[in-house]
């Protein structure tokens, strides 16, 4: 508790965020169009290193480039409430990695602590927890720096986005209400990807058995990083709150700092 003195974790909640408008940009979106959740996290002190910008990814597509405009017309089929291509299976898998990113994989860290011995357990918890928490400072860091919009304000607002191959839908709205902070790079995937970054350092592999309670209580079962950084990717563009670029930015983020955090923390 005392090395965590002044790591800027009660920090006022607003600082760092500076309203925006105009195409590419983050505004509050519906249904609460609240205000941006937590942004003090881009200023909070990583763990086993200094700089929360560390790892800091580049810039996402500008809105006249490629992969954004394949992203978008992705997005607003696969991604909309009704009158999708979505599957009945692809609506289930965005329902299932719908619940918060940290409380997930803290919870399937805890849960495969549980067959350790008490000591290990403790080791495996504090540095798996460290690598989640350091992959949500670089996801803030990243969201707040670039301010990116989200698919609902982006589809809505296609017609005035400067790209003649997006047209917009000011009916758009996404399966799952989007989260109120900003969207590059895509959470989930950056803290799954941490945390899956640590398990390769400490199993030395990146296959191993891996059972995943989500939302609803579905419990399924996965054999490699690769299957379950597939699928929560997947989860969060059919569920209509990011990009597909996003999702696998976020990923390579998260992979990152996870290996880093296990790899610096492991020594110890």
């Amino acid at each position: 508790l005392a090395a965590r003195a002044g790591d800027h974790r009660n920090d006022p909640e607003l600082e760092g965020y500076t309203p925006a408008s105009g195409p590419g940009k983050w505004i509050p979106t519906p249904p609460a169009f609240a205000n941006p959740q937590t942004p003090f996290l881009r200023f909070v002190t990583p763990f086993g290193y200094d700089d929360p910008a560390r790892f800091r990814p580049h810039a996402p597509p500008a809105l006249d480039r490629r992969t954004y405009t394949a992203d978008y017309h992705e997005m607003k089929d696969i991604g909309r409430a009704t009158d999708t291509s979505r599957t009945a299976e692809q609506s289930a898998t965005a329902l299932f990695w719908s619940p918060s990113a940290s409380a997930l994989w803290n919870a399937n860290i805890r849960s495969v602590a549980s067959s350790m011995d008490l000591l290990t357990a403790a080791r495996f918890e504090a540095i798996g927890i460290a690598a989640v928490m350091n992959s949500l400072i670089a996801c803030w860091d990243a969201k707040y720096t670039y301010m990116f919009w989200r698919p609902v304000t982006a589809i809505q607002a296609g017609d005035g986005d400067g790209n003649d191959k997006t047209d917009g839908d000011q009916t758009w709205t996404p399966f799952i209400t989007t989260p109120s902070h900003p969207e590059y790079p895509a959470a989930h995937t950056t803290v799954g990807a941490g945390a899956l970054g640590f398990y390769t350092v400490w199993f030395k592999t990146d296959r191993f058995p891996l059972a995943f309670t989500g939302n609803a209580g579905t419990v399924p079962h996965y054999t490699s990083v690769d299957e379950v950084e597939e699928e929560e990717g997947n989860a969060r563009v059919w569920g209509g709150m990011h990009w597909r670029h996003s999702t696998e930015v976020g990923a390579a983020l998260g992979r990152r700092v996870g290996r880093y955090t296990a790899r610096h923390l492991l020594r110890r």
